[in-house]
């Protein structure tokens, strides 16, 4: 027997297997394009579904007990889940992680492109844009420590688990980066208003 008669039935089976990967990626890529919205962690289609409210009659100040919100991004097509706070009646969300030049493009590179929004939250949906909020602003002090009160975890359970690992994403992140060396954070903060 040759090396080739025993070598090619490995070559199709890792052939196969290879396929079979493009092919469960391809598919999951499909799905989640077209979801309405995220599923999970993993960014999503446009929102479709939820009633269609207008933003001065929700109760911001209520929904701030809930911890995330899904965000569609109009110019991409796509949507997320981000956490959320409130500051005085004003919803914010942030990008933590480098957010704008960092290795990888992010969703506020999306945003100054297009700033418009769909909010679904509690089933609904809102219209909005979001507006930067820039470092060393009053507003930024304030929701940011609006947002450190919401997800300091300091009653324990999955805030405390949840913050502690996002924590040690972005510290890693940023010294991966260089960000941790830059004078101005990669986090990005944006007020959500309505279009």
């Amino acid at each position: 027997m040759d090396d080739r008669s025993r070598t090619a039935p490995w070559l199709r089976r890792l052939a196969l297997l290879a396929a079979l990967v493009l092919a469960t990626l391809a598919g999951g890529w499909l799905y989640l394009s077209r979801a309405d919205g995220p599923v999970g962690v993993f960014a999503g289609g446009p929102l479709r579904s939820g009633e269609l409210a207008d933003f001065a009659a929700v109760d911001w100040w209520d929904l701030d007990r809930l911890h995330d919100l899904e965000l569609e991004l109009v110019g991409e097509g796509r949507s997320r889940t981000l956490w959320f706070s409130t500051q005085d009646g004003i919803p914010y969300v942030a990008c933590d992680l480098d957010c704008v030049g960092g290795v990888l493009e992010r969703w506020p590179q999306q945003v100054e492109r297009d700033d418009r929004v769909v909010v679904r939250i509690d089933g609904r949906r809102v219209l909005g844009r979001l507006v930067h909020v820039p470092h060393g602003t009053a507003e930024y002090a304030s929701a940011r420590a609006g947002r450190e009160r919401k997800f300091s975890g300091d009653g324990g359970g999955l805030a405390a688990a949840e913050t502690a690992a996002h924590n040690a994403v972005v510290d890693v992140g940023e010294k991966w980066t260089g960000r941790d060396q830059r004078a101005e954070p990669g986090d990005r903060l944006f007020r959500i208003d309505p279009r």
